[in-house]
């Protein structure tokens, strides 16, 4: 290569090089952000004032949140967010990661937004209500979110048993169950008119039962649920809130072990559980195992009653005498009666009532074996209803699977929504039952068939309705007694 070649290749290189950087001089130029300063301007927030409703005292309180907007084109600093009632307010927050208290400097970006938590703990054992302001401090001055919370004082049982007395709970102050509440074999839990018991939605850490729900009653012993038409007990879920009034699923339910016996639950309303009652092995001849009347279990995740007989020999009593008990809106079935046993079930109403049809049973489950890993298993099965209304939105409400012999099962005088007529007398199948709504508990209306339907035996049949209203000589089929 000569000298004027080299000059041209070297003059070539060095035009390549200023392009390149004059290139990237240009796309850094052009990526470059605009600088917005912090400017004043109002914040918006997603709501004014902060609701805590219902509220028991002695726990902690479920969080609420709490969005705060910057609407404008440029950042809003904020200067602090402090609760009016400083040290004494009987709330807490958190803001971008951080406990609440004075809070340092925080610029939000423009059209950008936070979420703050906020949390209530307050250990007043009076119906109060509690009122602060969260204080939000800018540049345009100063905004406030109010925050109410109404309290219900409460006795708290955390983790509780006792073995051998009775103990009668207060009747004054709603009562908190957070965990296993249990009852030993030669104990008695007394329940009386006008109880409110809730429960909390704690579960099995470890063991067995692990991720289950660990919240309710355990009877290895004895439980008087005493309730009347006009005071009736109470059990539920402790979550207040209107999202929560018909979700099932919020708490164990009452358990009744082998050893329990002689167990009377009257006029009790038992609502959000997994399962609302269920009672393991048929227990002494004494008297029926459990006992209930003018009682109430709805919105049961899985099962309002379940049964497990294993008796090898009847019992002289049956393990479940029910009446005038009214059960709906379970996930599973109504009531589940599983390797035989004795029932007596009289004036009551099991409606399945479930929309998803794929997941559910029906309304009432029986069979008189049981599926071991080593085999199959019957036992000696005595069921009997009367007067009582058994309803599904399937096909078929009794769901029935008898193998043993001879097979003791009968319905007598009981509405039946069925393909096939079964085991009985006097029992009827409409098309319509004239019921008024779900919401009031599926009272009788004047068009009901089920008025004067069934039929009255001096040993078994109530002298009242679920509602304490005076049966008479031809009473009505399921839980109420229609006057017209």
């Amino acid at each position: 290569m000569n000298r004027i070649e080299a000059k041209k290749v070297e003059s070539f290189r060095l035009s390549l090089l200023l392009f390149g950087l004059t290139t990237s001089a240009a796309i850094l130029f052009a990526c470059k952000r605009e600088f917005l300063s912090p400017r004043a301007g109002a914040l918006r927030f997603s709501r004014d004032t902060v609701t805590f409703d219902s509220l028991f005292s002695t726990v902690l309180s479920p969080t609420q949140r709490l969005w705060i907007y910057n609407p404008h084109n440029f950042p809003v600093v904020i200067r602090s967010v402090r609760l009016a009632g400083g040290e004494r307010s009987p709330f807490s927050f958190i803001i971008d990661g951080r406990e609440g208290g004075d809070y340092s400097t925080y610029t939000l970006a423009a059209r950008d937004s936070a979420q703050l938590f906020i949390q209530l703990r307050d250990t007043t054992f009076i119906d109060e209500t509690r009122i602060d302001r969260l204080l939000f401090e800018t540049d345009e001055g100063t905004q406030a979110v109010v925050l109410k919370a109404t309290l219900i004082a409460a006795y708290v049982y955390r983790d509780f048993g006792f073995d051998s007395v009775v103990v009668s709970l207060p009747t004054d102050k709603p009562i908190i169950v957070d965990g296993y509440f249990y009852v030993g074999p030669a104990a008695t839990l007394r329940i009386l008119p006008g109880t409110r018991l809730y429960f909390s939605g704690r579960r099995w850490q470890e063991g067995p039962l692990q991720g289950e729900l660990a919240s309710g009653l355990y009877i290895a012993g004895r439980l008087e649920a005493l309730g009347t038409p006009t005071a009736p007990v109470r059990m539920q879920g402790w979550r207040l809130e209107p999202y929560y009034a018909q979700a099932a699923g919020q708490w164990q339910g009452i358990w009744f072990f082998p050893s329990s016996a002689r167990n009377k639950i009257t006029y009790t309303h038992i609502s959000q559980t997994s399962i609302g009652i269920r009672i393991d092995s048929a227990g002494n001849s004494e008297a029926p195992k459990v006992y209930i009347e003018g009682c109430l279990i709805h919105n049961a995740a899985n099962y309002g009653i379940v049964v497990q007989g294993f008796t090898p020999v009847l019992p002289s009593f049956p393990i479940l005498h029910a009446v005038n008990t009214l059960i709906y809106r379970c996930g599973q079935a109504c009531v589940a009666f599983v390797a035989g046993g004795a029932y007596r079930l009289v004036n009551c109403a099991f409606i399945y009532d479930q929309g998803d049809l794929r997941r559910g049973i029906t309304g009432l489950v029986v069979t008189d074996f049981f599926r071991f890993p080593q085999g199959e298993r019957t036992y000696p099965l005595d069921f009997r209803a009367l007067n009582s209304l058994i309803w599904s939105s399937k096909e078929d409400a009794v769901a029935a699977e008898i193998k043993g012999t001879p097979q003791q099962w009968t319905f007598d005088h009981c509405a039946l929504r069925q393909k096939a007529s079964l085991p009985g007398t006097g029992n009827i199948y409409p098309s319509l039952l004239g019921l008024g709504s779900a919401e009031e508990g599926y009272p009788l209306t004047e068009q009901s068939p089920l008025i004067d339907a069934g039929l009255y035996e001096a040993e078994l049949s109530p002298a009242v309705d679920i509602n304490g209203k005076r049966r008479d000589n031809q009473p009505d089929i399921g839980v109420y007694e229609y006057v017209r």
